[in-house]
């Protein structure tokens, strides 16, 4: 295990050192578990591809500068904002090469706010200067979330059944994460029966002022009428909107 494998590798004045950076180190299998892609990070939700994303790493400064600095501030005063709720809608700006505006950034900059958060928690708990007793972080793809939900009501009634109870785990999880990352938002319509769970979630964490990140495709404005207007409103309220434009960095990367 070298030390660029590890999240702390930043932060940690052993990174690097052979005799004390390695994967026995407890601080090391907290975050990141044996395999290196377990321990609370595994719990996460996050991607592998994503899995080493960090501030030092944000590709989209020239393209989105006020972003990036909107971003990084928040980085740089990670446990402060979370604990204050303080939460954050990255939104794309579509343009003529980039008409849904899509690959611009969003889900990078949420993913190195939940790393950077993680990072904090992990040093407080080692320091014993606060404890992690439940899920600091969690990642969800609005989409998958839409579908585990959907999950309760096809096949055979033991599948329903299974469908619903990992649902409302997930729901679970999702109202009491430290800070949550709702990726995707709005990317296609939804039942009313859905628009009430996802409200559920959106307006529990913001009432117990729980930090929440979003990314979409779409402005808020537009967000409201593809959801719910309870929804938009509550997200306005407990998120700071950054947009974000350019090309499909994605895309890009394939010619």
């Amino acid at each position: 295990m070298s030390a660029i494998e590890c999240l702390l590798s930043t932060q940690c004045k052993k990174a690097g050192d052979v005799a004390l950076c390695h994967g026995h180190c407890y601080a090391y299998l907290k975050l990141h578990g044996e395999s290196g892609t377990g321990g609370l990070w595994g719990q996460t939700g996050i991607s592998v591809a994503y899995r080493q994303v960090t501030a030092h790493t944000l590709p989209f400064q020239s393209d989105n500068p006020e972003a990036f600095r909107m971003v990084t501030t928040y980085c740089r005063n990670v446990l402060h904002q979370v604990g204050e709720g303080v939460g954050l809608y990255l939104y794309s700006v579509p343009n003529a090469i980039n008409p849904k505006g899509t690959g611009t950034g969003k889900t990078t900059a949420a993913v190195v706010i939940l790393h950077e958060y993680l990072v904090a928690r992990i040093i407080q708990h080692v320091k014993q200067i606060k404890p992690i007793i439940q899920l600091p972080t969690l990642f969800i793809n609005a989409s998958k979330f839409q579908n585990r939900f959907n999950a309760q009501f096809r096949g055979p009634r033991e599948m329903q059944e299974k469908a619903s109870v990992a649902f409302y785990q997930c729901k679970s999880d999702m109202l009491q994460a430290e800070l949550l990352v709702l990726d995707d938002v709005g990317v296609r319509e939804a039942t009313e029966a859905y628009k009430n769970e996802f409200y559920e979630v959106i307006d529990e964490r913001c009432t117990e002022r729980k930090a929440t990140i979003f990314t979409s495709n779409e402005p808020l404005e537009r967000l409201g009428k593809l959801l719910d207007p309870r929804i938009a409103s509550r997200i306005e309220g407990m998120a700071i909107p950054i947009s974000f434009e350019g090309e499909d960095q994605r895309t890009k990367q394939m010619r």
